[in-house]
C-alpha cells in the first residue's frame, strides 16, 4: 500500500497497542521529509493517550535519512500518565535503522485561543509568481513549486521572491523567509490530525533559511544539509486547514551548524506554533 493524501500520510496504521506503521510512498526523490516523521509521531503518540489530549510540546532528534519506498514503524513508550499531562517517547524505525526519536508532552484539549500578538494577514497579498512565463528561471521555479506540492501535499504562497529564486538569480538571499502554507488535501475535523499537520509543515523551509547567505539552495551538489533536531511548541488547539503564516529565520550559524527558528500564525495573527531547529550545513568546494 502507498499513500499520497496528506490526511492518510498523517494517520499511520495501528499494528498494536503501541506500534504504528506509516505506508511507503513510491517514486519520490531524495530522503523522507523530516516533517513526515514529526507528524506521524504526533499521531502515533496521540493514539495512545486519552482522546481528550493534544500535544503541547515536541522535541525530536533525527538520526539518519529515511527511504520513501519503505514503511516506517513508530514504537511508542508511555513515559508518564498524569492527571493533567502525559508523556510519550516515539521511536521511528525502518527495519533495523533508527530514523528519529521524538519526545512529546500532551495535555487535555482546551477551547482557549491565544490573543493575537501579530498583525493580521491578508492572504491576497501572498501573490508572488515567477515571471515572465517564457523565462527559463521562471519555468524552473514553477516546476519546483509544483513538485513541492505533489511530494509534500502542501500548498505554498509567497509574499515576495522566495530565497531559492533570489539565490539562483542573484547569488544570495537574506537568512529569512515568509510564506503562507496549508494542506493541499482536506483534513478531517479531528484535532489530533490538525496538530500532526502543524508538526508536519513546521519543517518546511526551516533549515533552508540559513542557506541564502551562503549562496546555495537545497539540491546543490556542493551542499550537505541535514536537520539534526527539532523542537516545537503548539497553541492549545491548532487549526491547520486554513492558510497559516510561517516565518523562518536563522538565529545564528557557525562552522558547519545552523540554528533556525520558525513562527507560525493564523490569518488573525494568533500564534499556532513556535519551533527551533539545528542542522548540519556543510559546503564542499570540489
Amino acid at each position: 500500500m502507498t499513500t499520497d493524501n496528506l490526511a492518510d500520510i498523517l494517520n499511520p496504521a495501528q499494528l498494536g497497542d503501541m506500534v504504528f506503521r506509516g505506508a511507503p510512498r513510491l517514486g519520490l526523490p531524495g530522503n523522507v521529509f523530516g516533517g513526515q516523521l514529526l507528524g506521524q509521531s504526533v499521531t502515533a503518540a496521540g493514539r495512545t493517550v486519552n482522546p481528550g489530549y493534544l500535544p503541547h510540546s515536541l522535541h525530536a532528534y533525527f538520526e539518519r535519512p529515511g527511504d520513501w519506498a519503505r514503511p516506517i514503524d513508530y514504537r511508542v513508550d508511555a513515559t508518564r500518565d498524569g492527571r493533567s499531562s502525559a508523556r510519550r517517547r516515539v521511536v521511528a524505525v525502518q527495519g533495523a535503522d533508527l530514523l528519529a526519536t521524538v519526545e512529546l508532552s500532551l495535555r487535555p484539549v482546551s477551547d482557549a485561543h491565544p490573543e493575537a500578538d501579530h498583525p493580521t494577514v491578508d492572504a491576497g497579498q501572498a501573490s508572488w509568481t515567477p515571471e515572465p512565463a517564457d523565462d527559463d528561471h521562471a519555468r524552473q521555479l514553477r516546476s519546483w513549486l509544483a513538485a513541492l506540492t505533489s511530494m509534500l501535499r502542501l500548498d505554498v504562497r509567497f509574499f515576495e521572491e522566495p530565497a531559492r529564486s533570489r539565490v539562483l538569480r542573484t547569488g544570495s538571499a537574506p537568512p529569512r523567509q515568509r510564506f503562507l502554507v496549508r494542506p493541499a488535501d482536506p483534513l478531517p475535523k479531528e484535532p489530533l490530525l490538525h496538530a500532526a499537520a502543524v508538526a508536519y509543515l513546521s519543517d518546511m523551509f526551516l533549515l533552508s533559511a540559513s542557506l541564502g547567505p551562503l549562496g546555495v539552495v537545497m539540491g546543490d551538489r556542493r551542499l550537505r544539509a541535514v536537520s539534526l533536531d527539532h523542537s516545537l511548541w503548539f497553541s492549545p488547539r491548532p487549526d491547520a486547514q486554513t492558510w497559516l503564516l510561517h516565518e523562518t529565520t536563522t538565529v545564528r550559524s557557525w562552522t558547519d551548524r545552523a540554528l533556525c527558528r520558525g513562527q507560525i500564525y493564523d490569518l488573525a495573527g494568533r500564534a499556532v506554533a513556535d519551533s527551533t531547529q539545528e542542522g548540519l550545513v556543510r559546503l564542499t568546494h570540489d
